[in-house]
């Protein structure tokens, strides 16, 4: 026996929106405090506090994606994480 499941996707999007807008302003925070404390310090010396930050709540980081995120934090470029709300 099989049930068919139908949602209404703008409903959910509206459901889960202050979750994910949290998200992205927590995130934000936390690469601030990054940048506060790694500017100007290598790369390779910044990569495991990232890769600590991303695996702390189950999440991962590619290779390109952290060499990118801990040359930004060097440099002192801000790294901002925002929400896609136009769905």
């Amino acid at each position: 026996m099989s049930f068919k499941f139908e949602f209404d996707e703008t409903a959910l999007m509206r459901e889960v929106q202050p979750a994910v807008d949290q998200i992205a302003r927590d995130m934000t925070r936390e690469m601030d405090q990054l940048g506060t404390r790694y500017v100007g310090r290598p790369p390779a010396e910044i990569k495991p506090a990232l890769r600590a930050l991303f695996a702390r709540d189950g999440g991962s980081i590619t290779e390109p994606e952290l060499t990118e995120y801990a040359e930004m934090i060097s440099s002192g470029t801000r790294i901002e994480f925002i929400t896609d709300k136009a769905r």
